[in-house]
């Protein structure tokens, strides 16, 4: 399944994430969610940016937004919280 491009992220995504880094960050996470490949994802937010590992649970195009296990909490991270993803 690939996040199309009907289902990137609107305009008011984070305008810095240029379209090709956003294919490959999607890329990544839907390799995580079918092969249950551990991630590290880099995401921006109202303080300093964090970095979690996991893997992706789900993906919800409709909500623009995944589910991710991180250790041993679940957490619903919005595409537009995610600048970088990488294994």
């Amino acid at each position: 399944m690939m996040i199309n491009r009907s289902c990137e992220p609107s305009a008011s995504f984070n305008s810095t994430m240029k379209e090709a880094a956003w294919t490959q960050t999607s890329r990544l996470l839907e390799e995580s969610l079918r092969r249950h490949l551990k991630v590290t994802l880099h995401l921006a937010g109202a303080g300093p940016e964090q970095e979690i590992r996991g893997f992706v649970t789900v993906i919800n195009t409709y909500l623009e937004e995944i589910k991710f296990r991180a250790e041993d909490e679940w957490l619903w991270i919005k595409f537009s919280e995610i600048t970088s993803a990488h294994t």
